[in-house]
């Protein structure tokens, strides 16, 4: 397991590598990417490296600290790791997967330590109207990434994995990671909302954890079928209506 202080406690370059080592499948696909984004004008490969380097952002974000309280919360992390996403191609040490990763990392140490950063401003060698296309579709490409939010929001209450998500929508778990990267079509839109909604109702009425156990919980209301049977099955306007009419107190006379 890598600890926040395992990056911390060494050099940039070995600290990058161990990271590398660990996001192997991230580097290789940043690997490919990278001098893509630098000498193309390639949407497709954008919208790839937004997903890959937001999950990067996420995964050192969420590392386990010796010390924790020493460090600032996990979401600031993530905020400062992320921000202007779009110069860490740029600020890489090497035009490849490392180099993001790298980038990443050296945001991480400053953040968490205040160690001085080494990549911290892009290159004086970019292209201007290059930098400026990719800065304005990486712009519309997260933008629309937002898009995906109800359905991660809905897999994290209801502790729901790709698999699940693919049972209740029916559709197979490669289109589920295809929603996860692009978003999902918008004929599926309606049903992912109401499962998205049908969480956060959970998630501000239940104890921490409980959404996901009562969603698997088979209940005589839905015919001795869990919610999720019921979602299954094309029943989730109803089931998100007659969960808000549990909730909704001000119906008690």
């Amino acid at each position: 397991m890598v600890f926040i202080e395992d990056l911390l406690e060494t050099d940039l370059a070995t600290a990058s590598k161990k990271v590398a080592g660990e996001l192997s499948d991230i580097t290789a696909a940043l690997n490919q990417l990278v001098p893509r984004l630098i000498d193309e004008k390639d949407r497709k490969a954008v919208r790839r490296y937004c997903f890959y380097a937001d999950y990067a952002a996420q995964w050192l974000s969420n590392l386990p600290a010796h010390n924790p309280d020493a460090l600032p919360p996990a979401a600031y992390v993530y905020d400062y790791l992320r921000r202007n996403a779009v110069a860490l191609p740029w600020a890489a040490p090497t035009a490849d997967g490392l180099g993001v990763i790298a980038a990443l990392v050296d945001r991480l140490r400053g953040v968490a330590t205040g160690l001085p950063q080494e990549h911290v401003q892009p290159s004086r060698e970019i292209d201007g109207r290059h930098f400026a296309w990719f800065l304005k579709t990486m712009s519309q490409e997260e933008f629309e990434m937002k898009h995906i939010e109800p359905l991660r929001r809905a897999m994290e209450t209801l502790n729901l994995s790709k698999s699940d998500v693919a049972s209740l929508m029916g559709v197979t778990r490669q289109a589920v990671d295809k929603w996860l990267l692009a978003g999902p079509p918008s004929e599926r839109a309606p049903k992912i909302s109401a499962i998205a909604e049908l969480g956060d109702i959970l998630r501000y009425r239940l104890l921490p954890g409980l959404p996901g156990e009562v969603v698997r919980r088979p209940a005589e209301a839905y015919g001795g079928r869990t919610m999720l049977e019921v979602i299954s099955n094309d029943e989730h306007e109803w089931l998100l209506q007659s969960t808000k009419d549990i909730f909704d107190f001000t119906r008690v006379a």
